[in-house]
């Protein structure tokens, strides 16, 4: 007997309403609370599931129905009974789920009405009903054998076993929002779009092995693998195992920009690599957190090709800290200074495809160990400021700078030059490796000798045409750089 049993105690269950509702607030968002529905059905064996979805203002509703096992009335009351599964208990390996609460918490976040219907093999199709307002109101933990209409039944009966789940009074989506709402409606529409772009990565290597076909309103969904395994011009770069072979690591660096076709661009999202450099983390080949270095290293520019690929069993749960969202992890110390150490290996990989086409050796006038001339060049100043400028010494602008007179042809061709050669990939890499030497003009510098005697020279030009004083000023203050020394005016006659 338990010693704590010999005190007196008094049974203190929660206010159904109370804790109905603390259990909308899990952070939730329709990408994320439509994914751990999924999870739902691949725990089940599902092989396909159909997600449908209608605008009809306050009537609007989804449905997310698998062909999976299925449930029978027992254990579907279990299913909605919040906790109904403890997160320490043993599961088996194709299990992503942990708390027992994905079903309702994800659900809640999104909707006040919460209907599952389904059927085992050689069972009669069942059904049961969580609405929040009917709680709320009678304070009571009742769980409905209701469904609002009979027609969400008709995909289910089609199928021998599956599970159809269905959200109505979508308060947090669509609100009280009219169907006439254009506004509403197009939101709705995009929030959409963004679960199928989360759904097509998440779920990836599901779809990529045939183990699962998503459906959005009849539409399949393709897998997105940011790896770009199938690309050319990337490469992996590192495999390793540790913590006994539970975590399993592939480093990738991805192929620069430029050998990308643009519709190689468009379907690589490359406008976001950015945000998705980083940590990969799959519990059982889902995807639970991406473009995260984890709190180990900073985004950068510079490193924004490189992606880690981190595979844990669902047996590391505890030790990663999954939450209930599936959607945060935090690295075990076992494995900390290893992830430390592929990330830097990883991530110089990925610095060294921006360096090689940065020639950012090559625009550094401090080193002279080679004879190569670039257009541009660059120095620091001696408060470490960094300054770029053309080089005088290259062959083609010395070969102008020697002639007496130029024709307008050479000069064009000299200006192209000068734009085509301008570094801004070696301007980025300087930015990402030392962002301090970059600074933002002073909002009056000092105008330097040069600046002024080009000033003075339009300002005479202009003059001898006959403008009058104050338009030669005004004409020479809308024109690059004067437009940054209003002293100027002190130089014009």
């Amino acid at each position: 007997m338990n010693q704590m049993e010999e005190y007196t105690s008094e049974e203190t269950p929660p206010k159904a309403g109370a804790m109905i509702n603390t259990l909308r607030a899990f952070g939730y968002n329709l990408q994320t609370a439509v994914a751990d529905i999924i999870d739902n059905s691949i725990s089940a064996k599902s092989e396909n599931v159909w997600i449908r979805y209608e605008w009809n203002g306050e009537q609007s509703w989804v449905t997310i129905t698998d062909d999976g096992n299925g449930m029978t009335k027992e254990e579907l009351v279990e299913a909605m009974t919040p906790g109904s599964k403890d997160p320490k208990d043993d599961r088996e390996e194709h299990d992503l789920g942990r708390f027992g609460l994905g079903l309702k918490t994800s659900s809640f976040s999104q909707c006040k009405s919460l209907t599952v219907i389904t059927k085992k093999h050689d069972h009669n199709l069942v059904k049961r009903c969580w609405d929040l307002d009917y709680v709320n109101e009678s304070g009571k933990w009742n769980l409905l054998d209701y469904l609002s209409d009979s027609v969400f039944e008709g995909e289910l009966a089609q199928l021998k076993s599956g599970t159809t789940i269905l959200w109505e009074k979508l308060d947090r989506l669509v609100g009280n929002s009219h169907v006439t709402n254009e506004a509403a409606r197009s939101v709705f529409l995009e929030q959409f779009e963004l679960v199928e772009q989360h759904l097509s990565l998440v779920f990836h290597r599901y779809i990529e092995k045939k183990k699962l076909t998503i459906w959005m309103n009849d539409q399949k969904l393709d897998p997105w693998d940011p790896f770009m395994k199938e690309s050319s011009g990337g490469q992996l770069v590192a495999r390793e195992s540790l913590d006994n072979d539970q975590v399993k690591l592939k480093c990738y660096v991805l192929p620069h920009i430029s050998k990308l076709s643009s519709e190689e661009r468009l379907l690589a999202k490359t406008d976001q690599w950015y945000s998705l450099q980083g940590f990969y983390i799959y519990r059982n080949s889902r995807l639970l957190l991406y473009g995260d270095w984890l709190g180990l290293f900073q985004k950068n520019e510079h490193f924004k090709n490189a992606r880690i690929l981190i595979d844990i069993s669902n047996k590391l749960d505890h030790d990663w800290k999954i939450d209930i969202k599936k959607a945060t992890a935090t690295p075990s110390l076992i494995v900390r200074k290893d992830l430390i150490r592929l990330g830097k290996m990883t991530r110089k990989a990925a610095g060294a495809v921006h360096r090689y086409r940065g020639n950012q050796l090559m625009l550094d006038d401090s080193i002279k160990s080679f004879s190569f001339q670039s257009v541009w060049k660059a120095r620091k100043t001696r408060d470490d400021a960094r300054h770029y400028y053309i080089n005088s010494e290259h062959p083609l602008i010395k070969d102008l700078l020697d002639k007496e007179t130029i024709s307008s042809a050479e000069f064009k061709r000299i200006l192209k030059l000068i734009g085509e050669t301008t570094p801004v990939e070696s301007i980025i890499q300087f930015h990402s490796e030392e962002p301090e030497s970059h600074e933002l003009r002073d909002n009056q510098p000092e105008p330097d000798h040069g600046t002024i005697e080009l000033a003075r020279l339009m300002y005479n030009s202009l003059k001898s045409t006959g403008l009058a004083k104050e338009a030669a000023i005004k004409q020479i203050f809308n024109i690059e750089p004067f437009n940054q020394y209003t002293q100027l005016i002190e130089y014009f006659d």
